[in-house]
């Protein structure tokens, strides 16, 4: 009897590690950026250009997220967006799995082609993809703060 009480308190050790792994890691899926974090791009000569994002933009009318039918997409080439100081800023995130970001993009081109965003734009972006940018241009930063009135 006392060799089954310790198999099935293995068992049940073992049952509960797996669902608090697997708890962790769909809580790990919800990181990202806060909102009012800045990916700010600085003008850097030896910026290459390895890779690109796909934006859905939204329109100045649009608060939210865009609608799958008639979405205009824009591309964000790092290099590119390097090319003069620029920011993104993170507006708002919607709470959905994985997480997508509104972001509002201001400064020069962001691509060399017809998909550029223009020199402002208000653009949707998954995590994965704004964690890219943010790679690329060398981290976030919080933008300046200021305690008081």
């Amino acid at each position: 009897m006392p060799l089954l009480t310790v198999i099935l308190a293995l068992i049940a050790g073992a049952l509960s590690t797996l669902t608090t792994g697997l708890w962790a890691m769909q809580e790990l899926e919800q990181f990202g950026p806060s909102v009012g974090s800045i990916i700010a791009f600085r003008p850097d000569a030896a910026a290459t250009e390895r890779w690109s994002v796909e934006a859905a933009v939204v329109e100045p009318a649009d608060s939210g997220v865009p609608r799958p039918a008639g979405v205009r997409h824009c591309a964000l080439s790092p290099g590119v967006m390097s090319g003069r100081s620029s920011s993104l800023v993170v507006e708002a995130r919607l709470l959905s799995s994985p997480p997508v970001f509104r972001v509002h993009w201001a400064g020069g081109h962001t691509e060399a082609g017809s998909g550029d965003c223009g020199a402002v734009a208000d653009v949707v972006l998954e995590r994965t993809d704004l964690m890219r940018l943010a790679n690329a241009a060398g981290g976030f930063s919080s933008g300046l703060r200021m305690i008081g009135p």
